[in-house]
């Protein structure tokens, strides 16, 4: 307590002295605390990004001679037909949702009907009857469906196709009106057998057909029916009938690789006939910035905490060396070294205790008016490049997003080289953009046990540096240079 007093004393004595050492505190303190707020922010940002972007990995079939239950066809017409006896089933698709950490999933088949409706035509010329069959695209639902979730179509009457369905169908508003079709009407399909399906759900088109210069009937956003599983038995009788790609969609994408691994771990499952494949670069990409950022911060930081500390032991050791004679009085009056030494900590704590506390507020101005702006930047940045990515990844997929459950398109005519057969479509990223901007970078009060925590490991390393020259000398050496 005597030590804690006299500390006290001579901080009140010697103002000039602990006014200059507040200042070096408190800008330390400071830029500290700014880093801080900084890498706080970044950890958020990439959270949100997380939960906006998503990650997500595929397993699709295995089409080469590696998979057992690959088979390839002649099919009587010059070509071949590749499918597989062991398609990705309900019950696959199950036993991998039970991996913790899987959000949803969006399961996904094509192949070509012929109904009893009236089509729109393409501009497209196919053999046969070609020119009046539409996809009926299967899915497990309709509205994780990438059409839905990218904002191509958008349900606006009825239900989506979900869970426990039976030959349920969801057309376009333009098919509907074009055969006068209603929620609760029935329309034919057709495929190796004929069934019936029922429409539960009425879709419009947001993003309308761009003018590319040809496009096939079956290709055509209005003529898309989309299906339940139980019709897709149907329409095959007995044969075996699945997906050919499912995507599963995690809520952490940083999680990815360990949930892929589990998933491929399952015994359940013969994956010489599958294939896991990641897709989480959109997450990296948006990240790479965040993580770089933090990065920079960190070493930012520890280049502060490290001129800080020599800084301040330097001030410390030329005082020490002024304070010899006031040493030499208290080891003559029978006071430790350790007490000594003591004293000198509770001085500069002291004055540490107000510089701290008073770095709170500028270190908020100077990180909202600083930090945040560049954090911002370099997010909305990264926005931009990611809805280019995603735009493009689209235009690319859109005709290969989904497949033949049981055997491809290989029958159909090629479209003629050079052509452009997706659609260009633009999809946004709004939710990511909203969570992002609503980032503010601030000081909280983990950051400053944090900045208590390094700023008192600091002083305690200076305090100790600049003790050492005078506290290594033995009582009589100091009396005599106080002579």
């Amino acid at each position: 307590m005597k030590a804690i007093r006299r500390a006290y004393l001579y901080v009140i004595r010697k103002k000039g002295k602990s006014v200059l050492i507040f200042f070096i505190l408190l800008t330390m303190a400071t830029f500290v605390l700014t880093g801080l707020s900084i890498q706080k922010a970044s950890q958020e940002a990439q959270k949100n990004l997380r939960e906006a972007l998503g990650g997500e990995f595929c397993i699709t079939v295995e089409l080469s001679e590696s998979n057992p239950y690959f088979r390839m066809d002649d099919d009587g017409e010059g070509g071949f037909e590749l499918y597989t006896e062991l398609p990705i089933t309900e019950d696959l698709i199950n036993a991998v949702m039970e991996t913790e950490g899987i959000e949803k999933y969006d399961a996904s088949a094509q192949t070509l009907v012929s109904t009893n409706m009236a089509v729109f035509p393409g501009n497209v010329p196919l053999k046969g009857d070609l020119n009046q069959k539409v996809y009926a695209r299967t899915v497990a639902g309709t509205e994780n469906n990438s059409f839905f979730q990218s904002g191509i179509m958008e349900l606006t009457e009825g239900d989506h196709i979900a869970g426990k369905v039976y030959n349920a169908a969801v057309i376009s508003r333009d098919l509907a009106d074009l055969n006068n079709l209603k929620i609760g009407d029935v329309i034919s399909l057709q495929a190796d057998k004929e069934t019936e399906v029922r429409v539960i759900g009425i879709y419009e088109i947001r993003k309308p057909d761009p003018a590319f210069a040809s496009i096939a009937t079956y290709e055509k956003l209005e003529n898309q029916i989309f299906i339940d599983t139980a019709a897709l038995h149907d329409l095959f009788g007995d044969k075996t009938v699945g997906f050919f790609e499912v995507a599963f969609m995690v809520n952490d994408p940083a999680r990815l690789d360990g949930i892929m691994s589990e998933v491929e771990s399952l015994s359940d499952i013969d994956w010489r006939a599958f294939q896991v494949t990641a897709d989480n670069q959109t997450y990296l990409d948006a990240a790479a910035p965040l993580q770089k950022l933090q990065a920079l911060v960190s070493s930012i930081i520890w280049v502060i905490v490290l001129v800080s500390a020599v800084i301040l032991s330097l001030v410390l050791i030329m005082w020490g060396r002024s304070r010899i004679h006031e040493t030499g009085v208290f080891l003559s009056l029978g006071i430790g070294k350790a007490g000594i030494i003591g004293q000198y900590l509770a001085e500069v704590l002291m004055i540490a205790a107000l510089a701290f506390g008073c770095s709170y507020f500028t270190g908020n101005t100077v990180a909202g008016r600083i930090a945040d702006g560049l954090l911002q930047q370099d997010i909305l940045a990264k926005e931009g490049q990611l809805n280019d990515d995603v735009a493009f990844d689209v235009k690319e997929g859109y005709g290969d997003d989904v497949v033949v459950s049981i055997k491809d398109d290989s029958a159909l005519p090629d479209v003629p080289s050079g052509q452009d057969t997706a659609p260009e479509v633009e999809v946004s990223i709004d939710g990511a953009e909203a969570d992002t901007k609503q980032i503010s970078v601030t000081i909280g009060f983990y950051n400053m046990l944090q900045l208590y925590f390094i700023g008192i490991a600091v002083i305690v390393l200076s305090v100790g540096v600049s003790s050492m020259s005078v506290m290594r000398l033995k009582p009589r050496e100091i009396l005599s240079k106080m002579s």
